[in-house]
């Protein structure tokens, strides 16, 4: 596999001054590195990850999410990725999500928000010359990871300010409380004055 960083040195623990670097930046944090570490061992049980590219991950309130290169998931049978996935939540104790990364912030998305689907994207302009992103989900009732965690991966992985929207939000049903009736003589006085 294809890591940002040496693999001798993850293998060690101890790192270059180049991995150290990268490491004191930011560009590779703890999580990478436990990741990283994991997808080497699961490596001689799936050769498939031999030729895999690995970008980013990042830690949500909802699962952790692993970011391969574009391009990589497809060489991948669906059983084995299940497989996967699987192995790393139980190493990491945490359910795994593994996406391919995508210039287009659409496709990059399309598996984070799935089974909702997209219905628009649109960039944004700000006064301070900065730019945000803005979605539109189909249903907020199909979305499985929370809003707060899309904005954190696509914060993460792409630097973007990420704005969630849905076409239809899920409507939380208000009951009206029901009065107790009381015992039946207060009924009967409480109908009796008029």
């Amino acid at each position: 596999m294809e890591i940002p960083v040496c693999t001798f040195d993850l293998k060690t623990g101890i790192f270059c001054e180049r991995c150290e670097e990268k490491i004191r930046r930011g560009e590779v944090t703890e999580l990478d590195i436990k990741i990283m570490r994991a997808l080497l061992e699961l490596e001689k049980n799936f050769h498939q990850l031999q030729s895999m590219c690995y970008v980013k991950s990042v830690d949500t309130k909802d699962a952790i999410i692993v970011v391969l290169r574009n391009g990589n998931l497809s060489a991948i049978p669906q059983h084995s990725l299940a497989s996967i996935k699987r192995k790393l939540s139980d190493i990491l104790g945490k359910n795994v999500k593994i996406i391919e990364d995508s210039v287009d912030i659409g496709r990059f998305l399309e598996p984070l928000v799935a089974p909702a689907r997209i219905v628009a994207i649109n960039k944004i302009w700000l006064p301070d010359n900065s730019t945000e992103i803005r979605i539109i989900l189909d249903d907020e009732r199909r979305l499985k990871l929370s809003v707060e965690s899309l904005q954190e991966i696509s914060r993460v992985t792409k630097n973007i300010n990420l704005k969630v929207d849905f076409a239809r939000k899920s409507r939380k049903r208000a009951f009206p409380v029901k009065q107790k009736a009381g015992p039946p003589e207060d009924r009967d006085k409480r109908q009796n004055v008029t």
